[in-house]
Formats: structure tokens, C-alpha cells, sequence
């Protein structure tokens, strides 16, 4: 038998909180050698504006194996009524490779990108970061917000989208969830003024964040640009920060944050200070001091989603929620 999840059943038995625990242990695993994780599969819908992408990882020390499928169509809430990311996860028992459960992976997507972006923040920003900045208030404005709480003390959230509506839904939305001082900005260079944790998580093709927009001590959390031709960071960031860490080095070299500034010989991937996986695991340090401006780009990794996933099985069995087909 296996056990199907609904989202709304998977939202019974995960928070931010225990995603960010599962992840950060996943990083941890991952930086001993304990993962096994090829590298994700894309197709390219590019008439469609999306992508069909799979993620498989096997984390030895928990015995959790499976793979994710997922799609993403940022044009789907206009033009579909669809969210932008669909997921579903199979885990497999990898002593005899049966699946085991089949889950709804959107909402597990939604809190584990959270969490990623909350660990890179843990290790690689400043402790005492109070002003905190958002670019883009889609579901990973909210995600990332989310995450971000648990891991610092936020005091105030600038926030800026290119439409003026998600500002205004944004603000009275976070604000009430969050009981933090949320205000609206008219544009990113207002948003990022003064921030000391900036985060970003658009579908942008252009470049938006630039070098001199940031302080010394600031953190960048790189959310949004997960294919070859989605930007949000200008070289001038990339050389201007001090540390720049990334989840995984192949897949951050060929998405478009990265792979521009390489193609056009102004960076090389040799200059990736780190995988966060070998910061979490004490490999190599996060911060060293107060001045560094550190990067932290994430791209989605399958040990995530399965780390996570394999969680919310557990809970779920204990819980008796779900039901065998």
C-alpha cells in the first residue's frame, strides 16, 4: 500500500519551523558525503513559459529516497488560475524500492525554498540584522518572510513588487501574520536603502540588484532565478560580495544570475566561495565579521524536497492522516 497526501493534508503536519530543522540537517548530511543527488533534469517549455523539471536524492542516514516532478509556469495565476510551481513527490523504501507515499509537493516547495533561504541567512548574515528587505511578494515573498523570523530578529520589512496591488495585499496580509513592521516601497532601490538582509524571489529575465545598492555587512538571499534565462542579481553584486555561497555549484553556474556573468568572462565559478552544505556541516565558515557582504544563492535541491517529504510521512503515520492505495 502507499500513502497518498493531499496539500491540505501535508499542511496538517508541516511548519517553517520543522522544515528548517529537516533541511538544515539535510545540509548537514549532504556535507559529510551522505547524499546521493544527480544533478536535475530540465525540459523547457519555452512557448509555454515554463519548465518540467525532476529532482531524485537518497539521504542515507534517514533511509529517505524518492524524486520530485515539478513545473513552473509563472504565467499560470493570470493566465490559468493555477499556482506558479506544481509539485508532487514519490518516496521510495530504498531497501526494496517500493514507493511508499505520493504527496502533494507544492506546499512542501513553498516551505523548504523558505527554509533554504532561512539556513543561508543563519550562517551568512549578521546576528544582530534587524532591517530585513523583500524584492517580489509572490508565495516566496511570503515563504522567505516566514523563514526569515525564525532565524533573526526582523525589526522592519521594506518591500517592493513591480505591481503596485501584491504591495498593498503584501503588507496587510505579512503584517497581520507576522506582527512585524511591514511598509511598501516604490521601488527595489528604496527597498534594499539601510536593509542589512536583502532577499530576493522574482521571476525576473533582467537584472535588478546592483553593487552599490548595498552597505558593507549586508546579506543577499538569491532566491528567484532558477533556469538559464532568469537574472535578479547584476555582476556588480556577484563583485562586489566578499562571500558568495550557493546550494549547489553545478546548478548555480547555469542559471542565469551566474551563467550570463560567466559567458561574458566577468566571473568564473571558481569564485563560489562555498556550497552551503560544507558551511552547515563546519567544513568552512559563514560570517567572519561585521564588514562582509555575503551572498547566498539558492537554486532548489532534490535533498531538500525529499528530507522535508520523508518528515512529513512520519508525522503523518503517527497522525493517521492520509490514506492507503
Amino acid at each position: 500500500m502507499v500513502l497518498y497526501l493531499s496539500q491540505d493534508e501535508v499542511k496538517q503536519v508541516l511548519n517553517m519551523k520543522t522544515t528548517i530543522d529537516v533541511v538544515e540537517n539535510g545540509f548537514k548530511e549532504m556535507g559529510l558525503g551522505r547524499v546521493e543527488m544527480p544533478t536535475r533534469i530540465y525540459l523547457h517549455f519555452e512557448k509555454y513559459n515554463g519548465v518540467l523539471i525532476t529532482m531524485p536524492a537518497y539521504i542515507e542516514a534517514l533511509d529517505a529516497a524518492g524524486v520530485k516532478v515539478v513545473t513552473v509556469h509563472p504565467n499560470n495565476p493570470s493566465k490559468h488560475g493555477l499556482p506558479s510551481v506544481i509539485a508532487r513527490i514519490i518516496l521510495n523504501d530504498p531497501k526494496q524500492g517500493s514507493p511508499i507515499a505520493i504527496m502533494d509537493g507544492t506546499y512542501i516547495t513553498m516551505l523548504r525554498t523558505g527554509a533554504a533561504g532561512a539556513i543561508g541567512i543563519k550562517y551568512l548574515s549578521r546576528k544582530d540584522s534587524e532591517n530585513a528587505a523583500i524584492i517580489g511578494l509572490g508565495v516566496q515573498g511570503r515563504s522567505q518572510l516566514l523563514g526569515l523570523r525564525e532565524v533573526r530578529n526582523i525589526k522592519k520589512v521594506r518591500v517592493f513588487d513591480a505591481l503596485p496591488e501584491a504591495r498593498n495585499e503584501y503588507v496587510k496580509t505579512m503584517s497581520k501574520e507576522t506582527q512585524l513592521e511591514i511598509k511598501p516601497a516604490d521601488s527595489v532601490q528604496e527597498a534594499v536603502k539601510g536593509a542589512d538582509i536583502v532577499i530576493t524571489c522574482t521571476p525576473s529575465k533582467e537584472a535588478f540588484l546592483k553593487g552599490d545598492m548595498l552597505r558593507a555587512g549586508t546579506h543577499v538571499s538569491a532566491i528567484g532565478a532558477d533556469t538559464k534565462d532568469k537574472r535578479e542579481l547584476d555582476t556588480s553584486v556577484l563583485l562586489r560580495a566578499n562571500k558568495i555561497v550557493v546550494d549547489s555549484a553545478d546548478q548555480a553556474a547555469i542559471v542565469g544570475d551566474f551563467a550570463i556573468p560567466i559567458g561574458e568572462g566577468a566571473f568564473t565559478k571558481e569564485k563560489m566561495y562555498a556550497e552551503l552544505c560544507e558551511v552547515v556541516a563546519g567544513r568552512k565558515k559563514g560570517r567572519t565579521n561585521r564588514e562582509e557582504i555575503t551572498v547566498f544563492k539558492a537554486t532548489g535541491l532534490a535533498m531538500e524536497d525529499i528530507v522535508t517529504a520523508h518528515r512529513v510521512y512520519q508525522l503523518a503515520k503517527e497522525k493517521g492522516i492520509g490514506r492507503e492505495i
